[in-house]
C-alpha cells in the first residue's frame, strides 16, 4: 500500500490490508474498526484488486464516494499498472432515478395536471406584460434537460452543472420501480441507468451506496453485479438505509395520484374506489393522534387498508399484463407499478407482523398525514441477506465499543464475536 506515490507505509493499513486478504481466502466475514490516519480506504483497495471478478464498496455518504472515485482509485489504478501490466477499472453505480430517462423526457410535457409545464400567458394588471410563473420555471428547466440530453455521454445528474431542482428531475427521470425494462422500453437500447450496469459489469471496482446496497438486496439482489467481495464502508450508517429501504407508507395524496394516473386505463367504478380508499385513509389519519401505535390498527385505518387493498387488486387486474405491441408500456407500467406498492403496503399493515411497527405521521405546518410501517430491526434482514455467497468485510472509524463489536455485530445481523483486541489505527 506504501507503493502508491506520496503514500507512506502504516502499519495499520498493511494490518488491515492482510486480514481483507486472509478472509477472501478464507471466506471469513470482518469487522475493522480503523481510526482517523489508517488510510482503510487504500487498505481495502488495494486487496480488492487481487479478487476474481468485481468487488463492490459501498459507501453511506457522497463526500467518501467522490473521495474514491476521484482520488484514490485513481491514484491506486497509477501505482498498480506496471505490477498488473494492465490499468484497473472501476465503476459508480448509483440506482436508476439518478439517470435522465428518456422515455420519461419524451412525455415530460404531458404528465398530471400538477406537472404542466408551461402558463398560459396571463397580463400583469396595468399593463400588457406576459410572464412565466412555477409552471413556466419548470418548462425552461426542462427545456435545458433537453438540450443536456443531446449532449451527455452518461446522463448522470451529478453531471449536470447547473443543476435542476428536485420537481424538475422527477419529471425526466424514472424509479427502479415503475421502469418498464430495457426490452420493453422504446429507448432501451440508449437507456442511461442500463448502460451504468454495463459499465459495472465489466469493472474490477464497483463503488456504490448503502441505500443501492439496501434495495439491491431486498429486491434478490439483481442490481448489483456478483461478486466475491464486498466491502462496507461507512458500515455503522448501513442499518439506517436498510431500514429506511425496507420502510413503506401510505398518504391519501399518494392514493389519489395513483387513482389519476390509473384511470385512462380502468373502468369507471374501479378508478372510484380507488379514490373513496384515499378518503377514507384521510378520514382515519384526520382522527388518529400521531405516534406508535400499539394496539393495533384502529378500525378507520383498518378499514381504508381493507378498502385500499381490494381496490388496488382490481385496479391491477384491470389494467392486467404488458405486452409487447402495448401503445405506451412506459405509462402502464408507471400505473400498476404504484398499484402494486400501494397494495403491498395495505397488505402489510393489515397483517400487523410482530417484527414491523406502524406509526402515523403528522406534520402541523405542511398537514401532511402518512400512516408508515417499518421493521423493528434489520438484523434478520441482513443475516438473510448480506452474507449469502460474498464475503463482507464492514469497517468504519468508530463500530467498537469498549474494544469489543457484539453490538455492531448483533445490528449487522452476525453472532457476536469472542474477545477481540482493539485493530490497530
Amino acid at each position: 500500500v506504501g507503493a502508491v506515490p506520496g503514500g507512506a507505509a502504516r502499519p495499520g493499513q498493511q494490518q488491515m490490508a492482510t486480514a481483507i486478504e486472509e478472509c477472501v481466502a478464507s471466506g471469513d466475514h470482518l469487522l475493522v474498526q480503523a481510526g482517523t490516519g489508517t488510510g482503510k480506504s487504500l487498505a481495502y483497495l488495494a486487496p480488492a484488486l487481487t479478487v476474481d471478478g468485481p468487488v463492490v464498496v459501498s459507501t453511506a455518504t457522497l463526500a467518501l464516494q467522490s473521495q474514491l472515485v476521484e482520488h484514490d482509485l485513481p491514484r491506486l489504478a497509477d501505482a498498480v499498472e506496471p505490477v498488473l501490466g494492465r490499468r484497473p477499472t472501476f465503476a459508480v453505480l448509483k440506482g436508476r432515478h439518478h439517470y435522465l430517462c428518456l422515455a420519461r423526457l419524451e412525455n415530460s410535457n404531458e404528465d398530471e395536471p400538477e406537472d404542466t409545464l408551461f402558463d398560459a400567458p396571463t397580463e400583469r394588471p396595468g399593463g400588457g406584460a406576459k410572464w412565466l410563473g412555477e409552471a413556466g420555471r419548470l418548462g425552461k428547466q426542462i427545456q435545458r434537460l433537453r438540450d443536456w440530453a443531446m449532449e451527455t455521454d452518461t446522463g448522470d445528474r451529478d453531471e449536470l452543472d447547473p443543476g435542476v431542482d428536485d420537481q424538475s428531475w422527477r419529471l425526466v427521470s424514472m424509479p427502479a420501480r415503475e421502469c418498464v425494462g430495457a426490452s420493453r422500453c422504446p429507448y432501451g437500447a440508449e437507456c442511461f441507468a442500463e448502460a451504468s450496469r454495463a459499465r459495472a459489469r465489466e469493472a474490477d471496482i464497483v463503488v456504490t451506496n448503502h441505500s443501492l446496497l439496501a434495495v439491491d438486496m431486498l429486491a434478490g439482489r439483481h442490481i448489483v453485479p456478483p461478486h466475491k467481495l464486498l466491502v462496507v464502508d461507512e458500515a455503522h450508517e448501513l442499518a439506517d438505509r436498510v431500514s429506511s429501504a425496507a420502510q413503506a407508507e401510505l398518504t391519501p395524496e399518494l392514493i389519489d395520484r395513483s387513482a389519476r394516473r390509473a384511470r385512462p386505463l380502468l373502468r369507471p367504478e374501479t378508478a372510484e374506489a380507488l379514490t373513496a380508499s384515499g378518503d377514507a385513509l384521510a378520514v382515519g389519519l384526520a382522527e388518529a393522534p400521531a405516534g406508535r401505535i400499539t394496539d393495533g390498527l384502529p378500525d378507520p385505518l383498518r378499514n381504508a387498508c381493507t378498502l385500499l387493498d381490494a381496490a388496488t387488486r382490481a385496479a391491477l387486474d384491470g389494467i392486467g399484463d404488458i405486452k409487447a405491441d402495448d401503445p405506451d408500456p412506459v405509462r402502464k407500467q408507471q400505473a400498476k407499478s404504484v398499484l402494486d406498492e400501494l397494495s403491498t403496503t395495505a397488505q402489510r399493515l393489515l397483517d400487523e407482523a410482530e417484527h414491523d411497527v406502524a406509526w402515523v405521521e403528522r406534520n402541523d405546518n405542511t398537514g401532511r398525514r402518512a400512516l408508515v410501517v417499518a421493521p423493528l430491526s434489520v438484523a434478520g434482514t441482513l443475516a438473510t441477506h448480506l452474507y449469502d455467497e460474498r464475503t463482507v468485510v464492514a469497517t468504519s472509524a468508530t463500530l467498537a465499543l469498549g474494544g469489543r463489536f457484539d453490538t455492531v455485530a448483533r445490528a449487522l445481523g452476525l453472532d457476536a464475536p469472542p474477545p477481540t483486541p482493539p485493530t490497530p489505527a
